[in-house]
């Protein structure tokens, strides 16, 4: 009798600390995604991190814990495959390094945030309420820092023309209110579709808020990926187009008024398409194509290994063209930073691991999109249910992302919602049909 009470007394605590564990995990999580869009980078002596970083790693360990202590449920391991393979591409560019100690805080970096926390996420959010909470939690905080920017740019003024504001996460800015989007879109067509009025004015100034601290930021390649998702979306579910072509046409009236504030977003939309010296933009793409090419050729010397990862920096001045600077001025404070990358995260992995590294954060970012797209598919229904809601974020999030690795780079701090979106579209098919009324 009194071993039997002992057991039963044991198996309920151990039950009480996972299910502690695991939702202290989730709402680490939650802080982190909101967290990440509106709090800067840290830096001691080489090491970049941000708060949002630490707080998803910390959310991941008490997963893990709660993993460990419990034993019987199952790990998503295979969340983390691609990633995985990256890693082992970076352990092996560690061979012909040139900074050893570098390559090594990037491999953590890549164990910890890449590998890791994808397994974590997965475990974490697996029913559909505590994923909308996280989708929620990205849009509050895409939505803080919008209107932070916009009074921001009423506070500098508009004497001088459109100031470029990037806000706390200088140019994640842009990406991470394309995300914002990608939340408020498929709500704002589920109020219209409910006839919620309130609801749907709502979403509507979500869109707008969102919409002009993105043209705020000025980043071209935002612009594209915001172009490119809506395109994404708008034929995957046609009940938005309407939606988006009321944002089209908002922004179409915005950016042709003459006004001489408006000429400098025309000119770098411009720039875009027109490799012109006269317009705003043309050095950071020629820039850009510099960096490209040093890339290419760092992966030629070293195609299998790469030059080691994190090593960019340190090789760029053996690769460089002879007129490309070392360092730029970044910002609306135009502060001289040193280049630490190619500006793309295959660009960077391509010379850095060499060519298995790209070719799995490839397949990583390719599964997700095709994952994604799949399930809402399977999910898709006239109305607008919890599940084909979130997994049409999940769709728009990622196909920003595909766009956003051409012009940034994920492997840096920071970047904790997009290995976020990642993941959640890596774990979509995990769930069962009828999750949402199971635990958490």
């Amino acid at each position: 009798m009194t071993v039997s009470r002992v057991r039963d007394n044991v198996t309920w605590r151990a039950v009480r600390v996972v299910d502690a564990l695991e939702q202290i995990g989730r709402w680490l999580v939650i802080a982190a995604v909101a967290i990440a869009m509106v709090t800067p980078r840290w830096a001691i002596g080489s090491i970049r991190f941000g708060l949002s970083d630490v707080l998803c790693v910390a959310g991941a360990a008490c997963w893990g814990l709660s993993w460990a202590i419990d034993g019987s449920r199952p790990a998503a391991v295979t969340v983390a495959k691609w990633p995985a393979l990256v890693l082992l591409a970076g352990v092996l560019s560690t061979t012909v390094s040139l900074d050893l100690l570098r390559s090594a805080k990037g491999l953590v970096e890549l164990l910890g945030l890449w590998v890791l926390c994808p397994i974590a996420i997965v475990g974490l959010f697996e029913s559909d309420r505590w994923t909308s909470r996280l989708l929620s939690a990205a849009s509050f905080g895409t939505l803080i820092a919008a209107a932070t920017n916009i009074r921001t740019a009423f506070q500098i003024g508009f004497a001088g023309g459109l100031p470029q504001v990037w806000g706390a996460v200088d140019g994640l800015q842009g990406y991470f209110q394309v995300l914002g989007i990608a939340v408020a879109l498929p709500r704002l067509a589920s109020a219209i579709s409910v006839r919620r009025p309130d609801r749907a004015l709502g979403w509507s100034l979500c869109l707008v808020v969102h919409c002009a601290a993105l043209l705020l930021t000025q980043t071209r390649g935002a612009w594209i990926a915001a172009i490119f998702a809506a395109a994404v979306l708008g034929v995957t579910r046609r009940s938005v187009v309407v939606v988006l072509i009321g944002l089209a046409v908002v922004v179409t009236i915005f950016l042709g008024v003459s006004a001489d504030w408006a000429a400098l977003l025309r000119e770098r939309m411009q720039s875009v398409f027109r490799f012109d010296a006269s317009l705003s933009g043309f050095d950071s793409s020629v820039i850009r194509v510099a960096l490209g090419i040093s890339a290419l050729q760092m992966f030629l010397s070293h195609p299998l290994t790469g030059i080691g990862l994190k090593g960019f920096t340190v090789a760029l001045p053996y690769y460089a063209p002879d007129a490309l600077p070392l360092a730029v001025a970044m910002g609306s404070d135009q502060v001289l930073t040193t280049i630490e990358g190619p500006h793309s995260t295959y660009l960077s992995l391509l010379a850095e691991t060499g060519i298995v590294g790209l070719l799995a954060f490839v397949g990583w970012v390719t599964t997700s999109w095709v994952g994604a797209y799949r399930w809402y598919r399977s999910q898709s229904s006239r109305e607008w249910t919890l599940r084909n809601r979130f997994g049409f974020t999940v769709l728009g999030g990622v196909s920003a992302i595909v766009v956003f690795n051409f012009f940034g780079e994920m492997n840096a701090s920071g970047a904790i919602p997009l290995i976020v979106w990642l993941s959640l579209a890596q774990g979509l098919d995990r769930r069962p049909a009828d999750i949402a009324a199971a635990r958490g």
